[in-house]
């Protein structure tokens, strides 16, 4: 059985310390001294005070704090959990993601899902309506990236277009980090049975 830590700021009345280098850090070190096999950050970059104060929560960017989780620890292994797919360009994201995964040496694992707040995607520019659409399209694109072994990356699609894109460096695990789908969906849940591995 493995554990991961989910990091501990998703309710109200945390240490304000936690949200400081030496709190991540700390809490970063002990969990891989302890043994744990994954360390979590979720992701809410523009969520509203209502829901924040509705029994939401404070984050961190996450791939910014991923990747200053491998700058201090040795073993453990960082995980989005969970990543919403539907906010990212799948061209930058990958490039983020695969730079947290070079640091790494190769400690990602890519927990991913469609989101659910509107007023978040509001925030972002982003169609609520077009979630699912956009999820499976950036992360075929993603997919693509990271298995292209540097030769060009081509795609025309309904959401995101790239011609000619090279992916360098590549991901420090083969064909990309593993990527773990989640959400409470009955989509969600067959999009988790179709995944690969």
């Amino acid at each position: 059985m493995r554990f991961t830590v989910e990091y501990p700021v998703s309710g109200p009345g945390h240490d304000p310390a936690l949200l400081t280098r030496a709190g991540v850090g700390a809490v970063a070190r002990a969990a891989d001294r302890l043994g744990f096999d994954a360390i979590a950050f979720t992701e809410h970059p523009a969520p509203s005070l209502k829901w924040v104060r509705g029994g939401g929560h404070e984050t961190l960017d996450l791939t910014a704090a991923l990747a200053f989780c491998a700058a201090v620890t040795e073993r453990i292994r960082l995980m989005s959990h969970l990543l919403v797919l539907p906010y990212h360009n799948p061209f930058a994201a990958a490039k983020a993601l695969t730079t947290v995964d070079l640091l790494s040496d190769g400690r990602l694992t890519v927990v991913a899902g469609t989101g659910y707040l509107r007023s978040e995607f509001l925030a972002l520019g982003v169609d609520f309506e077009t979630r699912n659409e956009r999820f499976d399209e950036a992360l075929a694109v993603m997919r693509a990236l990271w298995s292209s072994g540097g030769a060009a990356v081509w795609h025309e699609g309904r959401h995101f277009t790239g011609r000619g894109v090279a992916h360098l460096p590549g991901p420090a695990q083969p064909g990309g980090p593993p990527v773990l789908v989640g959400g409470n969906s009955a989509l969600a849940r067959r999009r988790a049975a179709r995944q690969p591995g």
